[in-house]
């Protein structure tokens, strides 16, 4: 038996909700099953790694904490869409802050690239 196969069995309920597997924890699988979840489905997510997280997962490794996922947030209309649908504010939770610049490069030439958004640098 496989791991689906095993949670599909793990189901078994009197609960007449439809029932939604999500694999993977990262952002879209936390959003996808936020989403199953508004609309009324019980929702399972299957994670490989010890936490949630994807590509956003933070490792720690001889006392040293290693912050693995993105930096930036791009769309956060996304997530305040996503705090909606569970009849919450973003901005109550969250304190989104512009960056200037929004990200710099460094390159190991010395070179730096500032990318300033709709500004020039």
């Amino acid at each position: 038996m496989n791991i689906a196969q095993s949670a599909f069995e793990s189901l078994t309920t009197a609960d007449a909700r439809p029932t939604a597997i999500v694999i993977g924890t990262g952002f879209g699988g936390l959003a996808a099953a936020i989403r199953l979840g508004a609309k009324g489905y019980r929702v399972h997510m299957l994670e490989k790694l010890d936490a949630p997280g994807g590509r956003a997962y933070v490792y720690h490794q001889d006392g040293f904490t290693f912050d693995a996922g993105p930096t930036i947030v791009t769309a956060p209309f996304l997530l305040e869409e996503l705090w909606q649908l569970c009849g919450k504010r973003f901005s109550d939770d969250v304190d989104l802050r512009p960056m200037d610049p929004f990200f710099r490069l460094r390159f190991d030439d010395g070179r730096i690239f500032d990318y300033c958004g709709d500004k020039q640098p």
